[in-house]
């Protein structure tokens, strides 16, 4: 058995926005994974009052990785953090997102989730699954709101470098 290569750090400038629309058309396409390292990316910047929201669409994001292998516990158990880390937010959204839409519409998969159980999991239709999707206008004026990480103060965004292992 060969060694796995050690991944080497790279260096990448992004902007939020740009790495939030990809994180939404992975998710939307059904590449769960790569949506949620787009929003890793963001989110091992982040340290503002956002810091949770990121996390709860992450944590959605790796359910439906969990969720794709047919793995009970994993996709079960995010589902329900995903839905508590994004509670704050349902009110007012954040990033530009209808967080209410989506944690509703997470809610209602754990449940299908835990009616069918582990033994078929498998039977979860994975297309019945939020749609991540966010306004840029919305995102802008919630960047202020929030003081997030990657906008200035009228809430433009920033091109940021950032160090990420490849």
């Amino acid at each position: 058995m060969q060694p796995r290569p050690r991944k080497q750090l790279v260096t990448k400038t992004i902007t939020v926005p740009e790495n939030l629309q990809r994180a939404c058309d992975d998710f939307n396409a059904g590449r769960f994974y790569e949506s949620h390292e787009h929003l890793e990316e963001i989110w091992q910047y982040e340290r503002g009052r956002v810091r949770d929201a990121y996390k709860g669409l992450i944590q959605i994001a790796a359910a439906f990785v969990h969720l794709s292998r047919g793995k009970f516990v994993g996709a079960e158990r995010l589902l329900r953090t995903g839905v508590a880390y994004l509670s704050p937010y349902r009110t007012d959204g954040a990033l530009g997102f209808d967080i209410e839409e989506i944690a509703a519409s997470a809610e209602e998969l754990h449940a299908r989730l835990l009616a069918v159980g582990p033994a078929r999991v498998t039977d979860v239709d994975l297309r019945r699954r939020p749609v991540y999707r966010f306004d840029k206008d919305v995102l802008a004026r919630q960047a202020v709101r929030d003081g997030a990480w990657g906008f200035d103060a009228k809430g433009k965004a920033r091109e940021m470098e950032i160090t990420i292992a490849a």
